[in-house]
């Protein structure tokens, strides 16, 4: 998912193509997803939000879905009705432009960790404690935990029964929002990138 706006960012750059030591989040994404051993396949989904990531991306081979850009929930539902036109049987892995550090092995965790699960969604979640060590920021909670921004969803456009993974693994907080997030990340790049 690459067509935010970003605005929390506070930057004249669009948030897939910030960078973290001279390299955009979008590509720390696309690095670990092809580090994958179960992704088969990466669409990026960006928006009229987002026309110099679209235009950086021409430098790769990636499909392009472009979503209408309203907000999250409405662009994952013009996803899922693009997929569904296609196959209601499609697993779909979403994952955030702006989660530089989440690692092909804990990728293929989360992956697993769904098809073991026999529901038809999986969110990833993280404690609150983890975003309160790092001294990061987060949006929501619930019970304690916070969503991380990655999701598994059947191709079908409705609600689904989900299961609720919860890892306590501390790269799964950078989910880079704003400048203080960014300033954080900075200080974890090569712990986390070797």
């Amino acid at each position: 998912m690459a067509g935010g706006r970003g605005t929390r960012l506070k930057t004249p750059v669009e948030k897939p193509l910030f960078k973290l030591h001279n390299k955009p989040l979008i590509k720390y994404v696309l690095d670990n997803l092809n580090s994958s051993k179960l992704v088969e396949k990466i669409i990026i989904a960006t928006s009229p939000n987002t026309p110099e990531t679209v235009e950086y991306m021409d430098n790769f081979n990636y499909e392009i879905l472009d979503t209408p850009g309203v907000d999250f929930v409405h662009d994952l539902s013009f996803i899922l009705d693009y997929f569904e036109e296609k196959s209601r049987d499609d697993t779909l892995l979403f994952i955030n432009a702006d989660l530089p550090f989440i690692k092909g092995e804990c990728i293929d965790f989360i992956i697993n960790s769904y098809f073991e699960c026999k529901k038809e969604a999986l969110s990833t979640l993280i404690p609150v404690s983890i975003f309160e060590d790092l001294n990061l920021e987060y949006e929501f909670e619930y019970k304690g935990l916070v969503p991380v921004g990655v999701n598994i969803l059947k191709s079908i456009n409705r609600v689904q029964d989900e299961y609720q993974l919860v890892l306590n693994k501390e790269e799964l907080a950078f989910n880079i929002n704003t400048l203080q997030d960014a300033n954080v990340a900075n200080k974890y790049t090569f712990k986390y990138n070797e």
